[in-house]
């Protein structure tokens, strides 16, 4: 009888190849064990094909005990994944604000009749500078003791609302956009930044988990815990980068309760975090009080508890945060409405 593959046994993979169905003259070679989370674990790996020079690349293998005890949930959440990516891979013009999907397939152990489904994706080399978007802000602060200025979180929420609008265009809601599922590279002018892991993505052909809980807890808006009462939309999405929005600005959170129940009552709530009542707020931004002023009723707006009362597009919060941050800084050209 075959022995069951553990949870323990994945780092035990480095070197193991991986091939796609769909694709049998390229090989994934697991090189390192660079994540771990509840349910998977991510490698990083080097491709080997054919058609170009090896390269490295992201994977990310489902854990046995994710498949076994969650009835199916974890396989739903990276075959929304792997939906959303091929959905948003796939364009004529794919948006450089997205991490890009390379390939699928299973993984068999041995004698093993579990097989665990697995993602390759573009590899995003972080630098010094660190890779997520969370870890950039707290090493700003860390160095320099403020976060993010006007120009630098101008370019970041720009790259993260124009990558929302391309998957809204497409009929793809993210459901979990954060700072530390926004991938960045580079440094100064070339830094770039790109939206990752759609394990909670839906496409609009897709079926829901049902009602739970889905999103992180102070950046999820509030209908994603009560989709029978409010259904998701583009504006869901938007709660979640008005959210990332005050945490590029000022290190903090903007909704700071210590349970989901609370960060409910929080939302529902009318009053808002004020920038100025935080204590890394940029130089830049601190020296213009009606500047920060709008930017604290627009972030109000866009976290509204009812949907209709926020901006509906991510194209819209980008113009309107944008024009806020151009008070801040005379580099900051304000868009065209």
């Amino acid at each position: 009888m075959p022995t069951p593959i553990k949870d323990a046994d994945l780092p035990t993979l480095v070197g193991t190849g991986l091939r796609a169905a769909d694709a049998p003259h390229t090989r994934y070679v697991l090189d390192q064990v660079i994540g771990e989370g509840a349910h998977g674990v991510v490698f990083s790996a080097i491709r080997q094909s054919d058609d170009g020079a090896p390269c490295r690349v992201v994977i990310k293998l489902l854990r046995p005990r994710a498949l076994r005890e969650l009835s199916g949930l974890a396989g739903a959440a990276l075959s929304k994944e792997v939906a959303a990516l091929k959905l948003l891979s796939g364009g004529r013009v794919p948006s450089p604000h997205i991490v890009r999907l390379l390939d699928t397939g299973t993984l068999r152990i041995g004698d093993n009749a579990l097989e665990l489904p697995w993602l390759a994706v573009e590899h995003v080399d972080g630098g010094p500078e660190g890779v997520t978007l969370r870890v950039r802000v707290e090493r700003a602060i860390r160095d320099s003791a403020v976060a993010f200025g006007p120009e630098r979180a101008s370019a970041a929420l720009h790259s993260i609302c124009d990558g929302a609008a391309a998957m809204h265009e497409l009929g793809v809601l993210h459901r979990d956009i954060g700072p530390s599922n926004v991938l960045c590279s580079g440094s100064g002018a070339s830094e770039s930044f790109k939206l990752a892991d759609f394990g909670l993505a839906r496409v609009s052909s897709a079926a829901t988990f049902g009602s739970v809980l889905l999103g992180t807890p102070g950046y999820c808006a509030p209908e994603q815990s009560f989709p029978d009462k409010v259904g998701v939309g583009p504006y869901s999405d938007v709660f979640a980068i008005a959210c990332t929005a005050f945490f590029v600005l000022s290190g903090e959170p903007f909704f700071t309760a210590p349970t989901v129940s609370e960060t409910l009552v929080a939302v529902y709530a009318l009053e808002r975090r004020k920038l100025l009542d935080t204590a890394h707020l940029h130089d830049s931004l601190r020296s213009k009080p009606d500047a920060c002023a709008a930017l604290d009723e627009l972030l109000a707006r866009a976290t509204h508890a009812d949907p209709s009362k926020r901006p509906q597009a991510a194209a819209q919060l980008a113009t309107e945060l944008r024009t806020s941050l151009a008070k801040c800084s005379p580099s900051i050209r304000p868009e065209r409405t």
